[in-house]
């Protein structure tokens, strides 16, 4: 596997770690997207009309926390004016989530108060924060790891390009790698709730760690890239 297919690879393992804590939260935590913000504030749209004043609190602070954690990252990752192939303060923005993830593991071992809820909530909405800047920073095939509303218009901009295209005889229907991966996004953050929604009844404390271990498996291969190494144009 060479170095361009391994960072698509991470790029679609952190889409499946989104999909896997989206469900962790909405299941664990009071029906609260952590990952998923467009379906958060919906939530917390719903909550307000009909003055679920809780419900409401649940969102605000997931969103509080993701806010959080896209602003730290940003701070760490910088204004990247140099397109490298994998910067290193991506991976110091993964290991800071990984730090995040870890802590949410922990605190929800710990069978914490109600109010403790919030801390959870927080610490895990922070960490996908965390991610989705440090994937942006990436600028593969301008895909989000949490935000799949994007992704799947450009696949369907992409495919009735390619239909028109084929109308008019100009080239054979196929999809591009960046659609591709874009459709894969989507694939695989469905299937990462579709495995949580499964496993949790049965296996719920191995699935909190569960994302821990896939970011771990990020960093070690991230690890392994040489440094400053120029993307593609």
């Amino acid at each position: 596997m060479n170095m361009q297919t391994s960072r698509n690879a991470i790029l679609l393992l952190l889409c499946f770690v989104s999909g896997i804590v989206d469900v962790i939260g909405y299941q664990g935590l009071g029906h609260v997207f952590t990952a998923n913000m467009t379906g958060n504030i919906v939530l917390m749209g719903m909550a307000i009309g009909q003055a679920e004043g809780l419900a409401v609190l649940r969102t605000l602070v997931a969103l509080a926390g993701f806010i959080a954690g896209t602003a730290i990252a940003a701070v760490m990752i910088g204004a990247g004016k140099e397109k490298l192939f994998w910067p290193k303060p991506v991976t110091a923005a993964l290991s800071a989530e990984a730090f995040f993830l870890l802590l949410f593991a922990i605190g929800s071992m710990l069978h914490p108060a109600n109010y403790s809820v919030y801390f959870l909530i927080i610490v895990l909405s922070t960490a996908m924060g965390m991610q989705t800047t440090a994937a942006r920073r990436l600028g593969i095939a301008g895909i989000s790891t949490t935000v799949l509303t994007n992704n799947l218009a450009n696949v369907i901009e992409d495919a009735m390009h390619q239909l028109r295209a084929l109308r008019k005889k100009e080239r054979q229907f196929t999809f591009n790698q960046e659609s591709l991966l874009r459709l894969l996004a989507i694939l695989i953050y469905c299937l990462g709730a579709v495995a949580a929604a499964a496993a949790e009844p049965f296996f719920p404390v191995a699935l909190l760690w569960l994302p821990i271990l896939l970011l771990a498996v990020v960093l070690a291969i991230v690890y392994r890239f040489p440094a400053a190494v120029k993307a593609e144009a």
